[in-house]
């Protein structure tokens, strides 16, 4: 408690959080393009997003989406492929720290920048509110601006230093209940797997509750069977607070043994995930 304590201290001195330049910020100088153009790349880049398990593949996608995005044709779904896009890159493609930072920054630049097609929400942001005044104004149709924007934002932070991690803990919040409120659903169970990681890693005097953590899991497990990830993520972050060993070792055997069939859609999701779970396992003698 007096770790905390201190780290807000800190804060209040205007201590030592990393600063980020905000999508709100930034601008890019603007080509035009017809229709016809843009549609075009749009295609490309989804092509390439089918197969984003093979890194170069994601790579191509980010750089068509990138062209598309420094163009008068630039939309939301332009910045929401991007905010989505980075993280990926950077959770399951890269290992080098710093790399993968820089990549989850510019995925919550690009994740605000999508939350900025939203018109209500950018007046307000122009007069000078807060992102958490004006998250009541995004729509189901911004909740994969704000989950990306928040998954981007909390890898970053988390590690970037205790001070960072606090200075962004409420607005990650914030953005993960925005999307709780106008799409529980999304992502393949998203906002209950995100609730059942936080649960699990925070600090009792910060919220962290075993209990809250399994029950989120489990319905996110419910709500999308078929996304692995999910199953690592509890593997990873519960079952090693637990020291269940069985468990983990059981949960990560059963996501190596589902077949790549079991979704079509997820399919590059499930490839990547299972490379995770080979290599928690491997780490299982450190782990417990």
């Amino acid at each position: 408690m007096k770790y905390y304590v201190l780290c807000i201290l800190l804060l209040a001195l205007g201590g030592c959080a990393s600063k980020r330049q905000s999508g709100f910020e930034s601008s890019d100088s603007v080509s035009s393009l017809n229709d016809k153009e843009a549609q075009a790349l749009k295609v490309q880049a989804k092509k390439f997003w089918a197969n984003r398990h093979i890194k170069a593949e994601l790579e191509q996608s980010i750089n068509t989406w990138e062209k598309l995005s420094r163009t008068d044709k630039a939309d939301r779904e332009t910045f929401q492929a991007l905010t989505h896009a980075y993280y990926l890159l950077a959770d399951a493609h890269e290992e080098d720290l710093e790399l993968r930072k820089s990549l989850w920054e510019k995925g919550a630049l690009f994740g605000e920048k999508a939350m900025a097609q939203n018109p209500q929400f950018a007046d307000n942001m122009n007069n000078k509110k807060t992102l958490e005044e004006s998250l009541s104004l995004l729509s189901k149709d911004d909740a994969a601006s704000m989950y990306w924007t928040a998954a981007n934002l909390g890898k970053w932070a988390k590690f970037s230093g205790i001070a960072t991690q606090l200075k962004y803990k409420g607005r990650i919040k914030a953005l993960v209940e925005g999307v709780e409120r106008v799409n529980p659903a999304f992502f393949h169970g998203a906002v209950q797997r995100y609730w059942g990681g936080y649960y699990s890693v925070a600090p009792s005097f910060a919220g962290g509750d075993m209990n809250k953590s399994l029950k989120a899991f489990t319905a996110s497990i419910e709500q999308a069977p078929a996304y692995l990830g999910t199953k690592v993520l509890m593997a990873e972050v519960y079952y090693t607070k637990k020291q269940d060993k069985k468990a983990f070792e059981a949960t990560l055997k059963e996501v190596l043994a589902t077949s790549d069939s079991i979704s079509k859609e997820l399919m590059p999701e499930n490839v990547l995930e299972k490379k995770k779970a080979q290599n928690l396992l491997k780490k299982i003698d450190e782990l417990f």
